[in-house]
């Protein structure tokens, strides 16, 4: 097996700070061997059920999100790196907090480990890499009391090839990519940035985001779809990362979205000046484009409708507990009108077409959190096949 636990560019291993941290936080019932592996490359494993050991001994390490893993063979992890467009010791960058250095070939025993097929790898790749951007203050995603998790919306061409739900039940069980990438990418954070829960990661109650939250845009939006508007063609594939509180189901119209986000879900959306998502309805989508609306035409409307009043925002506790010179000047300003919008500008609100094909609208707020701003988005690049020679 190739070992899936970060290890730092000075050669230290992050489960020597996480052991200690469990000890001290009376957590190493949950992962009882927690430091207990050998420090090399690859473990070779002797059992009659090689994977029922595996997992029970990934397990025991705190190398698992609680759920089965498949085991990270080099066969398996070979395949993964067959569809990289890079070299295996390739750096992707420190994974925060503890800074477990990302190669390719940790991802992807972290791909494996998460039920990814080969075939994925590309988009876990650009996943990461977002992740690994500043400005995705990963350390405080991964350190904060708060219940954040990383968003994933697939673009291009890659989602259709790929099979990554756009459609039904799309942030839902039963789509084996969006599952099995989303968990690549919290595998990747858990294991390679030491996001131990109670241990370096202090969210109070958590969310099942943390698993895996990654869906794609419907390929059919009446509107240039999401990464083309983030300035890509419409035959590059992307994967745009947010940063989601929760994911807060809404049924109706504009004004029922307006009125989920101009509520006490966006209050530290507000504080960061940050950038929602709201998943609109393709039924939704369709009306409002045959009735001339464009996306910013939305935006806009959301952007007007959507507004916290000024004294429930007085009245809340992050008002209460955050001192008066942390909030923007812009929320500050606003209240002096009686009402915040839920976010600095319209463009900060992450407009995404995705759901059924239902008559009767479907929409999701997912409320943002943190510092800086943050929408970041990466090409997926596959590898190029091998020239064929040609005959003579």
């Amino acid at each position: 097996m190739l070992l899936p636990a970060g290890q730092r560019a000075s050669g230290e291993w992050i489960d020597d700070t996480l052991r200690t941290r469990a000890e001290e936080k009376g957590l190493l019932g949950r992962s009882p061997r927690a430091g207990e592996f050998p420090r090399q490359r690859v473990e070779l494993i002797r059992d009659p059920d090689p994977a029922a050991a595996v997992n029970r001994l990934y397990r025991e390490r705190g190398w698992t999100d609680g759920l089965p893993i498949v085991p990270p063979t080099l066969g398996r992890v070979d395949e993964m790196l067959a569809e990289s467009p890079l070299e295996r010791h390739a750096s992707l960058g420190e994974v925060e907090p503890l800074g477990g250095v990302a190669t390719v070939e940790k991802v992807a025993a972290n791909a494996v480990m998460a039920g990814c097929e080969p075939s994925y790898f590309p988009v876990v790749l650009a996943a990461v890499q977002a992740l690994l951007d500043p400005a995705f203050n990963l350390r405080g995603v991964q350190t904060t009391d708060e219940n954040v998790a990383p968003l994933l919306v697939v673009n291009g061409p890659a989602a259709g090839r790929l099979g990554i739900n756009a459609g039904w039940g799309a942030l839902g069980p039963g789509w084996p990519a969006n599952a099995a990438i989303g968990r690549a990418a919290h595998l990747v954070m858990h294991n390679l940035g030491g996001g131990w829960p109670g241990a370096v990661s202090f969210a109070g109650l958590g969310q099942p985001g943390r698993y895996t939250l990654c869906l794609a845009e419907r390929a059919d939006t009446p509107w240039a779809p999401l990464h083309v508007e983030l300035g890509y063609r419409h035959d590059q594939s992307t994967v745009t990362v947010l940063r989601a509180e929760t994911v807060i189901n809404v049924t109706g119209g504009l004004d029922e979205v307006a009125s989920v986000m101009g509520s006490a879900a966006s209050l530290f959306g507000i504080l960061h000046s940050g950038v929602p998502a709201v998943i609109l309805s393709p039924f939704t989508a369709r009306r409002l484009a045959g009735e001339g609306w464009t996306r910013a035409r939305v935006r806009e409307e959301l952007f007007a409708r959507g507004r916290l009043a000024a004294e429930t925002w007085r009245r809340s506790w992050i008002h209460a507990t955050v001192r008066a010179s942390a909030w923007p000047d812009w929320a500050i300003a606003a209240a002096e009108s009686g009402s915040i919008p839920a976010v600095r500008e319209p463009d900060d609100i992450t407009l995404i077409v995705a759901g059924a094909e239902l008559p009767i609208p479907q929409h999701a707020y997912c409320p943002s959190w943190g510092h800086p701003p943050c929408r970041v988005t990466r090409e997926i690049v596959s590898r190029e096949p091998p020239l064929t020679p040609r005959l003579r």
